[in-house]
């Protein structure tokens, strides 16, 4: 990753087929979202910005952390049902296009957030629909539901702090 381009996802071309690939997959794709946030929280010199960047940060490692609970048991929490709040649909209508990361704004780092969460929500929502295995639907929805809850806490403060002030 540079400091001209956000990080990319990379999606397979079939979906992982053991519960340890897939729980692999989604640690990698976490830890790429944990550098990323790192990343712009060390260009950025707006503190509210920075504190918003490394709070995200700080979101993926806890990601990380279960996900490696969930390998070494070898299962998921008994309590996988994440309850969403209303869809604001928020992600399906902004658009960033940012030149250079060294200069983005509060803004624009919310909008970059909000679609890599999208992202890697929608690539664990086809994984799922491309799984022949139960227990590996399952799971990615699981990961589908995680990544909605990141999204709606980044678009609940896209709300908050963007729109409310335009």
């Amino acid at each position: 990753m540079n400091a001209t381009t956000p990080a990319q996802n990379s999606a397979p071309t079939s979906a992982p087929n053991s519960f340890e690939d897939i729980i692999l997959y989604a640690i990698e794709q976490e830890e790429v979202e944990y550098g990323f946030y790192q990343h712009l929280a060390s260009l950025t010199t707006t503190a509210d910005l920075k504190q918003m960047l490394l709070h995200h940060a700080q979101q993926e490692k806890e990601h990380v952390a279960k996900l490696q609970q969930v390998l070494s048991r070898h299962r998921l929490p008994n309590a996988t049902r994440v309850q969403a709040n209303p869809d604001l649909h928020i992600a399906n209508y902004v658009v960033a296009s940012p030149s250079d990361l060294t200069t983005l704004s509060y803004q624009d780092a919310l909008i970059l957030a909000i679609k890599m969460e999208q992202a890697n929500e929608n690539l664990y929502r086809d994984l799922a629909n491309m799984s022949a295995n139960d227990d590996n639907r399952t799971l990615f929805n699981f990961l589908v539901e995680q990544e909605r809850k990141h999204r709606d806490l980044l678009e609940r403060e896209y709300d908050d702090n963007i729109l409310q002030q335009n």
